[in-house]
């Protein structure tokens, strides 16, 4: 008798508790659940913090954060573009600068306010690329045009970028970066070339035969120069020089050389200067963008 009224109060206790252990299964299922559900969002919301940190770098190391914040807006599309054309093709990714190094140049009062405008700038183009006929393309870009864009010379190199048409920017005039005048004596001039090309015999005397133009593309940049018995590019010319772009011309005037140079880098793609003042006249990132690369598509 009492075996049988021990299994009933053993089946009245299940019964009664049955209830509570089903929930309580489910509901520690369901919570597991919600927490790995919160763990995923919180690492993609961290994934993505550090996408926006690591663009928001690359913007200021690329532009002058004091810009028009729609000029803004278009480098940081361009910005984005190089990197996932450099991660498609293995290529070293842009440069960009440390917080610290930004805190630094912006100093501690400016650094929240213009550190906040870019990354205003990165999330309001959030997943923006550049590409052309479907495809991500590199997007090259200067400080200051010479008045105006380049395209490339060679038609090799044209079926290769396309999208690189030569365009007017002649606000880019006003920068005070546009024009550089200096005079060399010309033993100064010559001996510059002498150490960067020891086995060539420079003349003493005549500036024209010891290095002269001897091609340009369309937009006046210096595609290469004649020395004695050498040829080389106009890039090598500037970086012997120092010059701000290979836009330039030497004359020699009462009796010293004059290099004037224009523009402030390679010539090719959007000015940044151009794109500011467009942005000031009311032109938003996308028209700005459209203008200097020619039949790119915004996606």
């Amino acid at each position: 008798m009492m075996e049988k009224i021990k299994t009933i109060l053993s089946l009245l206790i299940i019964i009664i508790c049955l209830p509570y252990l089903v929930t309580f299964v489910v509901q520690g299922d369901f919570l597991n659940d919600s927490e790995q559900e919160e763990s995923s969002q919180d690492q993609e919301q961290s994934k993505e913090d550090e996408d926006t940190e690591q663009l928001l770098l690359m913007l200021a190391n690329e532009m002058p954060v004091n810009f028009e914040k729609e000029a803004l807006k278009a480098q940081a599309v361009i910005a984005r573009t190089n990197l996932a054309y450099a991660e498609e093709n293995d290529q070293a990714e842009p440069e960009r600068m440390s917080r610290e190094d930004l805190r630094e140049r912006l100093g501690g009062k400016e650094y929240q306010k213009y550190y906040e405008l870019l990354k205003s700038c990165v999330e309001e183009t959030a997943g923006e690329c550049i590409t052309y006929q479907g495809k991500i393309v590199q997007l090259p870009y200067h400080f200051v045009s010479a008045g105006k864009t380049r395209e490339l010379a060679q038609e090799e190199e044209k079926k290769k970028l396309p999208y690189l048409k030569a365009v007017s920017s002649m606000s880019d005039l006003k920068s005070e970066w546009f024009l550089k005048i200096e005079f060399l004596s010309k033993k100064q001039y010559r001996n510059k070339l002498r150490n960067a090309y020891p086995d060539i015999e420079f003349p003493e005397n005549d500036t024209e035969k010891m290095a002269s133009v001897d091609q340009r593309d369309d937009s006046s940049y210096v595609l290469s120069i004649q020395l004695p018995g050498k040829k080389i590019s106009g890039e090598e010319f500037k970086n012997i020089f120092a010059l701000n772009s290979t836009c330039f011309s030497v004359k020699e005037v009462d009796g010293q050389v004059r290099i004037v140079t224009k523009g402030y880098g390679q010539g090719y793609g959007m000015s940044q200067y151009g794109a500011n003042e467009m942005a000031k006249e009311g032109s938003d990132y996308k028209q700005i963008l459209e203008y200097y690369y020619h039949g790119v598509e915004l996606i």
